[in-house]
């Protein structure tokens, strides 16, 4: 019995690595080749995998695109859910989202640059708006419970003010970098901002004082 546990295990692990392998071998392809000019065999071959195999993971290109992009946002999101069992605080846990925010936007830079969403088509926009409106509302559930437990005060639209936050996190790098005004970003320069965003952020949702 406990070696047909170690078996399976050893199996899930190697379907994890091999399916982690693909969605970077289709991260390679999107961000060299653009959503129109990448194609589930020129994938395959990439990730020396056959069609057969990325079919029976992946229905179509659109749905590989959006599970590729989802993939990335939940590495994003680990730290601070981690972070959040030991101390929930937003004190703690923005600096944290803000941080992983702009690694996050660095991480998918190529793949932004190669590729426009409307270039993905209508069914791919759906799938990746629906992704990214799943990320905003967890975020938005947080900011609800903590205005709950009293660490923050706010009368406005929880969805609007998530997306405020994403927005001041993110800055104006994509343009810096883009513009050449910076090379690259350190983890002081990473770090620095997210404590200045959430500092800014937190005075303006700041609990009422009696």
């Amino acid at each position: 019995m406990k070696a047909t546990a170690e078996t399976s295990g050893q199996e899930r692990s190697t379907k994890e690595e091999r399916r982690r392998e693909i969605l970077d071998a289709a991260f390679e392809e999107f961000s060299t080749k653009g959503y129109a000019g990448a194609s589930m065999g020129a994938i395959a071959r990439r990730a020396r995998a056959s069609k057969e195999t990325l079919y029976a993971w992946f229905d179509n290109k659109e749905t590989l695109l959006n599970i590729l992009f989802a993939a990335r946002l939940d590495g994003m999101t680990t730290r601070a859910a981690a972070a959040a069992e030991q101390d929930p605080s937003v004190a703690n846990i923005l600096p944290i989202v803000a941080e992983d925010i702009i690694h996050f936007m660095l991480m998918i830079a190529p793949l932004s640059q190669a590729m426009g969403l409307a270039e993905a088509g209508e069914k791919a926009t759906t799938l990746l708006g629906e992704t990214i409106g799943a990320e905003r509302r967890r975020f938005a559930d947080y900011l609800l419970r903590r205005r709950e437990q009293g660490d923050i005060n706010f009368n406005d639209d929880p969805l609007e003010l998530a997306s405020l936050f994403v927005a001041m996190a993110e800055g104006e790098w994509s343009l810096r970098l883009g513009m050449g005004w910076v090379d690259h970003l350190t983890d002081d320069m990473i770090q620095d901002h997210a404590r200045r965003v959430t500092r800014i952020f937190l005075k303006g949702v700041a609990p009422e004082t009696p």
